[in-house]
Formats: C-alpha cells, sequence, structure tokens
C-alpha cells in the first residue's frame, strides 16, 4: 500500500508539474511574442529611408554558438539629406567596423539594440549606398521556438550539429543589422553562410553556388529575388539529405520542391515531399498560383515546430498526421505553406493588423479541408476553430503595434472564424473571386504591404457593400451579435439584435425544418414558424448561442 501510494504521488506530481510548465509555455506564447518585440513605432530616423537590399555574410560556429561576418545594407534616401542612418542589431553584437565606398563611416550604439551611422557624405533623396558592417557576437539561444526565438545549437540523433533560427517574434536584428520593421522589406537579398564541410545549409531562394572557403569549410550562397519580411530571411544547418520533386505550375512552369531532411527522418520523407506537391496544387485553387514560383518551395527539418520563412518553411512535427476521411495530411506543413500567401506575399504594415496572416493562413486550413472532404469535412474544421477562439481581448492591436502587443491566439482561430463569418455575409459568388484578388492583385501583394481597411475597401469595390461595421464588431471589440427571440403569438415570432446598429443577413431555421435568410438588426422583424424558430443553425457567427 505505502510502494502505491508513494506511485501514485510521484506519479500526480509529475502531472501537476507537466502541466504547470504547459500552462506557462502557452502564456508567453501568447502574452509575450519575442524577448525583444519587432516592429512598433517607426523612428524619425528609420522613416527616412528605404532597404533595397541585404547581404548577409557569415561564419556560424556551433562550438563558440556564434557567428561573426559582414553585412551590406543598401538603401535609398527617401528624405531631402539623409546624414544618419539608424539600424536594429542586438547589443549581443560587437560592431568593429562601418564602411561606405571603402571610406570608413562613424557611427555609435544609441539606445537598445539600435545604432546610428553617420553618412559621410550625406545621402541625396532617392541616392542609393550600400554600407558594410562588420559585427560578431553570440546572438540569442531560443526559449520557446518559434515563439520566443533566437538560434538552436541542438545535434542530431548521431551527434552532428543541427542548427536553426527563428526571429518573427523579435525580428531579424537578433542575428543581422536591418531595419526591424513591416513596414519596409529589401527587393532582394542574398545569405552567404560558411559552415565546416559536409554540412548544408538551407536558405531562401535559390542556391547560387558551394565554393570553397578555407580548409575543410565551404560557403553556401543563396539569393532571393523576392520582395522579404525580415523574419522570413532564414538559415538552418545540419548534414541534410535533399529530397525533390517537380512543381508544374498553372502556366505550365516547372519549379522545384525540396525537402531538407535529417537521415534519422529518412523513412516517410518522400510521402512527405509528394503531399507537399499535393498542397501547393490544391491551395492555388483558392489563392492564385504559388507566389515564388521562379524559385522554390522547400521544407527543412527543424528542431522546433515551425515557422513560414519565405521559400524554406521550417519543419518539425515529425510526420504526425491527421485525416480527412481517408486523406492524411500534416496541419504544421500545410499551416506553415498558407503563409507563403499570407505573411511573405500579403505582408501587413503594422503588427496591428497580423490577423491578416495568421487569421487567413488559418481558414485556408479549412478551405483545405473543403478540396479534400466536402462540405462536411470543412464545418468540422470550422467547429475545431470555434473551440478555440477565447474572444478575451480584440483581434486588432493599437496603431504602430509591436509583435507582442498583436500577438494573442484570436488571430488565428477568430480570425480564421470572421473569414467564415464574411464567406456567408458576401456568399460563394463573391467571396472567392475577392478573396484570391486580394492575394494576387499587385496593389496588396511584393512590395505593397496591406492594413485590414484595404481589405474593407476592396469588399466595397468589387459588391457596393460597408462591412466596415462587420469588421469592427469582430475585430475591434470582443462583443457577438445578441439574438432575442420573442413569441408575439401563435406560431409568430420576433427576432432583433438589440446590440447593434446595423443588419445582418442571417439563418433562421424554422419550425418545419427549413433554413430561410432575413435580415436581422436592432428592428424588430415577425416571422410565422410552428415552433421557436433557431438562429444561425449552421453557425456562421460567432457568439450566437442556440
Amino acid at each position: 500500500m505505502k510502494r502505491f501510494l508513494k506511485w501514485f504521488l510521484g506519479i500526480t506530481l509529475t502531472l501537476a508539474l507537466v502541466f504547470i510548465v504547459a500552462s506557462y509555455m502557452m502564456f508567453g506564447r501568447v502574452a509575450g511574442f519575442g524577448s525583444v518585440p519587432s516592429g512598433g513605432e517607426l523612428s524619425s530616423l528609420q522613416s527616412q529611408y528605404d532597404v533595397v537590399f541585404y547581404d548577409i555574410n557569415l561564419e556560424v560556429t556551433s562550438e563558440t554558438e556564434s557567428i561573426a561576418g559582414y553585412t551590406i545594407v543598401q538603401v535609398r534616401a527617401m528624405s531631402p539629406k539623409l546624414a544618419t542612418l539608424e539600424l536594429d542589431l542586438l547589443d549581443n553584437f560587437e560592431i568593429s567596423a562601418v564602411q561606405a565606398n571603402g571610406k570608413t563611416q562613424a557611427f555609435e550604439r544609441t539606445e537598445k539594440h539600435k545604432f546610428a551611422i553617420q553618412l559621410d557624405p550625406p545621402l541625396a533623396q532617392n541616392e542609393l549606398r550600400s554600407i558594410r558592417i562588420d559585427y560578431a557576437g553570440k546572438p540569442p539561444v531560443a526559449v520557446s521556438p518559434p515563439w520566443l526565438g533566437g538560434f538552436n545549437w541542438s545535434t542530431d540523433t548521431n551527434g552532428d550539429d543541427w542548427i536553426g533560427l527563428s526571429c518573427q517574434g523579435d525580428g531579424a536584428k537578433v542575428w543581422f543589422p536591418c531595419k526591424d520593421h513591416p513596414s519596409d522589406e529589401p527587393d532582394s537579398a542574398a545569405i552567404n553562410i560558411t559552415v565546416p564541410k559536409p554540412y548544408v545549409v538551407a536558405s531562401n531562394g535559390v542556391l547560387r553556388g558551394i565554393s570553397d572557403a578555407r580548409e575543410g569549410f565551404h560557403t553556401y550562397h543563396w539569393f532571393t529575388g523576392y520582395p522579404t519580411n525580415n523574419y522570413g530571411l532564414n538559415i538552418s544547418i545540419a548534414k541534410y539529405e535533399i529530397l525533390e520533386r517537380t512543381y508544374v505550375g498553372e502556366d505550365g512552369t516547372t519549379m522545384p520542391v525540396q525537402f531538407y531532411v535529417l537521415p534519422e527522418s529518412r523513412e516517410g520523407a518522400d510521402a512527405h515531399i509528394d503531399m507537399a506537391v499535393d498542397m501547393l496544387t490544391v491551395l492555388r485553387q483558392f489563392f492564385g498560383e504559388y507566389p515564388f514560383i521562379r524559385e522554390k518551395f522547400a521544407i527543412v527539418e527543424t528542431d522546433y515546430l515551425g515557422m513560414e520563412h519565405q521559400t524554406i518553411n521550417a519543419y518539425g512535427n515529425k510526420y504526425r498526421y491527421g485525416k480527412i476521411g481517408d486523406h492524411e495530411y500534416d496541419w504544421l506543413m500545410l499551416h506553415e505553406l498558407g503563409h507563403e500567401w499570407w505573411g511573405n506575399k500579403v505582408t501587413v504594415n503594422d503588427w496591428r493588423d497580423f490577423w491578416i496572416h495568421e487569421g487567413i493562413c488559418s481558414y485556408g486550413e479549412a478551405l483545405y479541408h473543403l478540396a479534400k472532404g466536402g462540405d462536411a469535412a470543412y464545418k468540422t474544421k470550422m467547429a475545431s476553430l470555434h473551440r478555440r477562439v477565447s474572444n478575451s481581448r480584440p483581434i486588432l492591436a493599437k496603431k504602430n503595434a509591436t509583435t507582442s502587443d498583436a500577438y494573442n491566439g484570436d488571430i488565428y482561430a477568430k480570425g480564421a472564424y470572421f473569414m467564415h463569418t464574411l464567406r456567408f455575409v458576401l456568399g460563394d459568388k463573391d467571396f472567392f473571386p475577392i478573396l484570391k484578388e486580394f492575394s494576387t492583385d499587385s496593389a496588396y501583394t511584393y512590395q505593397n504591404r496591406v492594413a485590414t481597411e484595404h481589405f474593407i475597401e476592396l469588399i466595397q469595390k468589387r459588391t457596393g457593400n460597408d462591412l466596415s461595421k462587420l469588421f469592427h464588431l469582430y475585430l475591434e471589440t470582443t462583443d457577438v451579435p445578441e439574438v432575442e427571440v420573442v413569441s408575439t403569438g401563435e406560431k409568430e415570432y420576433q427576432i432583433r439584435m438589440a446590440n447593434l446598429d446595423f443588419d445582418l443577413p442571417m439563418e433562421v431555421k424554422l419550425g418545419d425544418g427549413s433554413i430561410q435568410v432575413f435580415d436581422v438588426g436592432p428592428n424588430a422583424k415577425t416571422i410565422a414558424s410552428d415552433s421557436e424558430p433557431v438562429i444561425d443553425p449552421n453557425r456562421w457567427y460567432y457568439g450566437i448561442e442556440n
């Protein structure tokens, strides 16, 4: 008996500890996205220039968990006279030199994680200049990647180095000097990483070559010709095997699809990369062609769950598949792939609108269920998203938000459910073309960053409907429609929404089992029904009780 009690107490304490740790981790993910958050109000100095190109050149050393090298930042002046260039870089790093056109530039650390370069000579408006910054140091170690990011200094089952990087919440300042703000993306970027042979470096875009460095080392030369958000620039290092398939675009263009996989995970990798090709084909039906077809789509195995690094999605879900009917799929790979459209191609100008990245991307998972399993699978997915909504705070953060200001779980689930609501309000005939236009029109993509107001304006332009009050209700408040149903006589009822000052189309299930759509708002509407009608029986709106 004593032995049993001792065993029982040990198990109980262990489970309690696991629960406490898990709760702490989840709170950390929601309440603190990034140890040194990205974004916020753009400084007056940083508003005076635009980044055109990053050229990152680094050696990564696992023994000391450090990086060293230089980054060239090419900028264009946006003011008549740009004399001071302010950049972001963690104080972890020591800057040894700054040069432009072969001339040494004076610099100094200013506020935390920033430094200022005195440009000699200053730049005139629209003038381009490349500035080289030499630096070295230890980047932060990821505490809870990818939510609290940095470098992962791991090893595989053979004891070989397995290095990853995630920095969406913290921004790219954790590993190279940059303008750490969502409003500015480079037109292109080069990433040149030196590692010991035979380690492989996976990164963005296309591999231009592998050159010998000093004895026993080589340098991977990657380049992307597409605009890229800062946190989307990434590296992963291991003794990867590389699997490849071919994706055929809608116009016949071919593109490599690659999987950088550890040897220990090789079994199952073929089915996984085939699944990726299928997902690309399905998602383009809703969002348009894969956005980076001139380069590649790749997955790289990481020692953390995942992240949507442009053209090189981090994957750490270990083939834990779900099912849509008889169809197996990987939810993590599907979600990160959706970010190639929502987050990488369509990018917000202010973290305030983070829901556009996460909410529409999460809704894309439901559309994949619709394509693979029909309406029943779609409804099942939407029901699971409904259960995840906490509705504890508004989705839209304050203006000039940091990543921590904007991040909470509802930007995923409630954001996706709001897209479900829009589908009903607009109808499929308008909803799906508008969704595809938002993800394909050059006014909203690549270098042209977006805000929620752009989506509202597009809907009004295409349908004539001003849905700003509906957007406000679900994105800027935690209110929900409060529908009142009152019996006013035999087989007669009045329905109204007392807390709204506008009408919404609403499905109403009558006593005979039929479903009709009525415009329901603050003014009572009388309907005939054999029994009390059921409001919103198919749950198009979050928060309506039935």
